[in-house]
């Protein structure tokens, strides 16, 4: 490992370290290097943070943490990418927060166009199966140096892995957590697979098991390696409505494929149609004929579902975390730092909550990164 992707690897496993405060601390002190270099004195001094902080980012190469990382680094035969490394995705490098550190295990070292990102249901019918099948076959026929990207998980995402696999297409799984914690069980002989024809990647350490509040975290490296997001078999409530918001968010294509009106699973992509939050497709052709037109497009699509008007909603509903974003938001349209720095979430994370906010019509999105209370949203104190 290069001295470059260590020194971030140290940083990223401080805890507490946010990375808006990480990118103020390289722009004092011009790089990683010299950061890592001055003394925990000088970096509280220049850069106004914790006696602390300034000791744990001083001290971030010597903790054990660091010695362990890169133990299992090895092990793994893993790979770092950080901001700064020349094979960073250069797609990722677009989104509003991106992964100051990615982890890698496997093959691909160029990631093929078109790359587009399959997510779904993991509680997927005969109908979805067929159809994400079918559509990645005629991507392979048509594109052979395409890219599948997906989450591992069951349903959807296992079936798009695999048949880009069938079809020789390299593939991209994102994890929910550490590169050695293989989430479901049952797709460790998938993964083991991916690793031969594509790669495995995470933002987490290499130990951290798939918690649930990654998983959103998670969704918007899906989006951000892609140029366009496949929705199908999504209900109302799946995680797969927030990689297609994340991909409104980044400027990304987004796709649904059309489901069985009565049948749940295909509600939240039928509503991502039906808003125009995601361009009907029933073949590959479709999905490629807009990717060459959306380069000549600069509009933004601004992404919300509604609540009927006049919807009341109690705070006791909520999580911990998004009643303090509610409240920020309660005093009028906020951006993004200022909402980072008043409820203090990580911006990761933050941007996570956003989104499922948005999703249920509480939160609208704005251009600049600005959020706003749903105009049609009475919050009801008890």
């Amino acid at each position: 490992m290069d001295t470059l992707e260590l020194n971030w690897l140290a940083l990223n496993l401080i805890p507490n370290l946010g990375i808006q405060t990480l990118r103020q601390l390289i722009q004092h002190f011009e790089s990683v290097d010299k950061l890592l270099l001055a003394s925990s004195e000088e970096i509280e001094k220049k850069c106004g943070i914790s006696e602390q902080l300034a000791h744990r980012i001083a001290r971030a190469k010597e903790v054990s943490s660091f010695q362990i990382e890169q133990r299992l680094i090895e092990e793994f035969d893993a790979e770092l990418m950080c901001l700064e490394s020349p094979n960073y995705p250069p797609l990722l490098k677009e989104i509003a927060a991106p992964p100051p550190l990615i982890y890698k295990i496997g093959n691909l070292t160029k990631i093929g166009y078109p790359c587009i990102a399959f997510v779904g249901s993991r509680s997927c019918t005969s109908y979805g199966k067929k159809h994400t099948r079918r559509l990645i076959g005629e991507l392979a026929q048509n594109f052979p140096n395409a890219t599948i990207v997906s989450g591992l998980a069951r349903g959807i995402d296992t079936i798009a892995h695999q048949t880009a696999l069938d079809e020789g297409l390299s593939t991209i799984a994102v994890l929910a957590g550490g590169l050695s914690n293989i989430y479901p069980p049952e797709n460790t002989t998938l993964a083991e697979a991916i690793k031969n024809q594509g790669s495995l990647i995470s933002e987490f350490p290499m130990g951290l098991k798939p918690l649930a509040r990654n998983f959103p975290i998670r969704n918007r490296i899906i989006s951000g390696l892609s140029h366009a997001i496949v929705v199908v078999e999504a209900g109302i409530k799946s995680g797969a409505l927030i990689t297609a918001a994340f991909g409104l968010q980044h400027n990304r294509e987004v796709f649904a494929l059309p489901g069985n009106v009565e049948a749940a699973t295909s509600r939240g992509t039928n509503r991502l149609i039906s808003r125009h939050h995601a361009k009907l497709i029933v073949q590959a052709k479709d999905i490629v004929d807009e990717l060459q037109l959306s380069y000549s497009r600069t509009a933004q699509t601004e992404f919300s579902f509604e609540f009927p008007q006049q919807q009341t909603i109690s705070l006791s509903e909520f999580s911990s975390a998004q009643v303090k974003i509610l409240r920020v938001l309660e005093l009028g349209t906020q951006d993004i730092d200022t909402l980072f720095s008043q409820t203090e979430i990580e911006i990761n994370e933050l941007l996570g909550f956003l989104i499922e906010l948005e999703l249920i019509g509480v939160v609208q999105s704005l251009e600049g990164q600005r959020y706003q209370l749903d105009e049609s949203i009475k919050i009801d104190e008890k």
